[in-house]
């Protein structure tokens, strides 16, 4: 996209310098996206031999879905939908339907897959998470429970398992399914430490969320989720020097990520007799959140006080 375009006396194009002027820009992204595909003449390589195409197309849809990148998956699955009947394909195309929020058709899709595969535990996988969505939670846990007889080191299931008993808040079933996990992964990234943590809270040892949490700041520094657990660990245990730290972590390095968390920190001001800055994050919150109105409230609270 850059070619032909000016250069700096160092050969780096203007785009580099004016680049970060663009941060927190709302609609930034959906901008580039609509850019990039106007340059586009398709969703695959131009150069791809015959034979590589339905598998590119299946891995490629894949990917997109993963991605919760409905425009490219819209694209890709519905190159999927002129090739002849595949579990695959079905699943591929349940999974749309299930990030536009239609799960009649998403469950109809998955019965077709299993009709054609019934050994296809991606479909029964994505059965039960239709099921689930849509509050028939007998059959999303009867579904999960075959797939951890057939292999009890499904890690998809497992984590099916974990979710739909963290919605039901039965937190020790979800406490026991995500130690497994951890237990069968041969190197769990910091975000299964975070949800970990995120259990333990709900379970009231806040002594054994801090020791996951911590394991997941070492395995990644730059973690928000256990950066953030970490900081309301510490405001309720009355550590407020260390939720300080954590909390401006994550105002640092996620500022547009969540509202509240500018809330929160201006709280842990208040407790550590900071108004000054308290005042401060909470009208850097109000920059980047204008319209939210919790964050209008808690500034004009703070304006009015002596």
């Amino acid at each position: 996209m850059a070619e032909g375009s000016a250069l700096n006396t160092d050969d780096h194009t203007l785009l580099e310098y004016h680049a970060p002027e663009t941060m927190l820009m709302r609609g930034l992204s959906d901008a580039n996206d609509e850019l990039i595909t106007q340059a586009q003449t398709g969703p695959l390589l131009a150069k791809l031999e015959v034979a590589e195409v339905k598998r590119a197309v299946e891995a490629g849809a894949e990917t997109a879905l993963d991605l919760n990148d409905v425009r490219h998956a819209k694209s890709l699955v519905g190159m999927l939908e002129s090739q002849p009947a595949s579990a695959q394909g079905y699943v591929a195309q349940a999974r749309l339907a299930l990030l536009q929020n239609n799960v009649p058709d998403a469950k109809a899709l998955l019965t077709k897959a299993l009709a054609l595969d019934a050994s296809s535990s991606q479909a029964m996988q994505w059965l039960a998470v239709a099921e689930h969505r849509s509050g028939d939670d007998a059959s999303a846990q009867l579904h999960v429970s075959q797939m951890l007889q057939r292999d009890p080191a499904f890690l998809p299931a497992l984590e099916d398992e974990m979710l739909f008993a963290a919605d039901r808040k039965d937190f020790q079933v979800a406490l026991h399914a995500q130690l497994q996990r951890i237990a069968l992964m041969p190197d769990p990234p910091a975000s299964e430490y975070c949800r970990l943590g995120a259990i333990w809270m709900k379970m009231s040892d806040l002594a054994a969320a801090e020791a996951v949490l911590l394991k997941g700041t070492l395995k990644d520094p730059y973690s928000y989720a256990c950066h953030l657990e970490l900081g309301e660990i510490y405001r309720e245990t009355g550590r407020f020097p260390l939720a300080r730290q954590h909390f401006e972590w994550v105002v640092r390095f996620f500022p547009d990520a969540d509202a509240t968390i500018f809330r929160s920190l201006a709280g842990v001001y208040v407790v550590l007799g900071d108004m000054k800055s308290a005042r401060s994050i909470l009208r850097k919150g109000r920059r980047i959140f204008p319209d939210d109105t919790e964050l209008q409230s808690a500034e004009a609270r703070f304006d009015s006080a002596p």
